[in-house]
C-alpha cells in the first residue's frame, strides 16, 4: 500500500543463486519486485474501451443488416440512406480505434445525439417490418424525434441564483429519505442568457450525481462565485470520489468509471444508484450547444482506493472514519459549470 492509501500492482520473479566453493555450497533465493501499477491501469482502460467499442459497432451493424433485407422492396431510397449514415458511423469508429491502437493523443468529441439517431433509424425499420407493436413503436419514434428536434428559441435572461435555490429545494424533497446535509452559498447574483430548462437540468443532474455518491451523514454544497472573466457554479460533495484512472476518461464517451456488474438500479438519490452516465452525456450535449464548460476535480476516498472497493453507504457504518469531518477529508468530488464572461451580467450580492 502506498502512503496515499492506494495499492500497488506488483510483478514478482524469483530465482535461485547458487555459490560453490571447496569448503561450502550455498543456495540463495533472489526475489525481484517490479511496479506494474501504471501498466495494469492502462490495461483496464484498454479493456473497457474495447468493450464499449464492441457495443458501438454492434448497433450500427445491426441496423445495416436489417436495412439490407429491405433493399428489394419499394422503400429502397430510405434503406439506402440509412445504410450510408451508418456506414459513415462505422468509418468514424474505425478511425477512433486506429488512433487508440497507435497510442495517439486522440480526444473523442462525442455526445448522445448520434446514438439517438441510430435508435430512431432502427425504430423506423421495425415499424416497416412489424405491425404487432406499431403503437408502442410509434410512441417511441415520437419521443426520440422530440429529443432530436432543433431546440426552439427559449433563450432568456436567467437568474442563476434563483434556479440554484429551486434545485436545492427540489433535491431536498427528492432525497428526504437520505441523511445528507445539502446547502448553498451564493457569492454573486448573475444573469445568464440560456434556456431556463437547460440550466435546471444541468444543475439537477450534477446535484443528483453528488447525492448518489455521498454516504449518509455526508455533505453536498453548491456555490456560485465570480472568477476572472467568468461565473463559476460548483457542486462539491464529501462522497467516495473518482479514481485518477477514471478521471482521465470521465467525459470520454467510451469509458465508464465502474465495471458493468457493479452498476445497480435503485431508487433515485439512493447511495450508489445507477444511471449516472446518461446525465453526464446530457450535460456534455448542453455544454457544447450553449457554450459553457464542464469540469471535474476529484479525490478518491483513501480507504476504498480501487474502483471495485465498496463504501458501506453511511458514515456510521464505516470502519475507517467516525465523523463527518473525517469522511470529508478522506475523499471528495467537485463538478463545475463555468459560464464565460461574454455570456453573463454579474452583480455582487450584498
Amino acid at each position: 500500500m502506498r502512503r496515499d492509501g492506494g495499492f500497488l500492482d506488483l510483478a514478482v520473479t524469483t530465482s535461485i543463486l547458487r555459490t560453490e566453493s571447496e569448503m561450502d555450497q550455498k543456495a540463495d533465493i533472489v526475489v525481484v519486485f517490479k511496479d506494474i501499477t501504471e501498466f495494469k491501469a492502462l490495461d483496464r482502460a484498454r479493456r473497457r474501451v474495447l468493450d464499449h467499442l464492441s457495443h458501438e459497432l454492434r448497433t450500427p451493424l445491426s441496423i445495416i443488416i436489417t436495412a439490407l433485407k429491405n433493399l428489394e422492396s419499394s422503400r429502397n431510397k430510405r434503406s439506402i440512406e440509412t445504410i450510408k449514415r451508418n456506414h459513415q458511423r462505422l468509418q468514424d469508429i474505425q478511425m477512433e480505434v486506429e488512433e487508440i491502437v497507435n497510442q495517439g493523443t486522440f480526444k473523442a468529441k462525442r455526445d448522445i445525439l448520434p446514438w439517438l439517431k441510430q435508435t430512431l433509424d432502427f425504430v423506423e425499420i421495425l415499424l416497416e417490418e412489424n405491425s404487432t407493436h406499431s403503437e408502442a413503436l410509434h410512441y417511441l419514434k415520437e419521443e426520440i424525434g422530440r429529443f432530436l428536434e432543433k431546440p426552439k428559441s427559449n433563450i432568456a435572461d436567467v437568474n442563476i441564483g434563483e434556479h440554484i435555490q429551486n434545485a436545492v429545494a427540489s433535491a431536498r424533497i427528492l432525497s428526504s429519505h437520505r441523511d445528507i446535509t445539502l446547502s448553498s452559498r451564493l457569492e454573486v447574483d448573475s444573469q445568464i442568457w440560456i434556456d431556463p430548462d437547460v440550466i435546471d437540468k444541468a444543475i439537477m443532474s450534477i446535484l443528483k450525481n453528488a447525492i448518489e455518491n455521498t454516504p449518509d451523514g455526508g455533505d453536498v454544497l453548491i456555490c456560485l462565485c465570480q472568477q476572472p472573466g467568468s461565473v463559476e457554479l460548483a457542486i462539491k460533495d464529501s462522497g467516495i470520489g473518482i479514481t485518477q484512472e477514471s478521471q482521465k476518461q470521465i467525459f470520454g464517451g467510451f469509458y465508464h468509471s465502474l465495471e458493468t456488474d457493479l452498476y445497480s438500479t435503485k431508487k433515485p438519490f439512493d447511495f450508489g444508484a445507477g444511471g449516472k452516465g446518461l446525465d453526464l452525456l446530457r450535460l456534455k450535449v448542453y455544454a457544447e450547444t450553449y457554450h459553457f464548460q464542464v469540469e471535474c476535480q476529484s479525490k478518491r476516498c483513501q480507504y476504498i482506493p480501487r474502483e471495485n472497493d465498496i463504501c458501506p453507504g453511511a458514515i456510521t457504518k464505516c470502519l475507517h472514519v467516525k465523523t463527518k469531518k473525517e469522511c470529508a477529508k478522506s475523499g471528495e468530488t467537485i463538478f463545475k459549470i463555468v459560464f464565460p464572461g461574454e455570456n453573463r451580467d454579474m452583480r455582487i450580492m450584498k
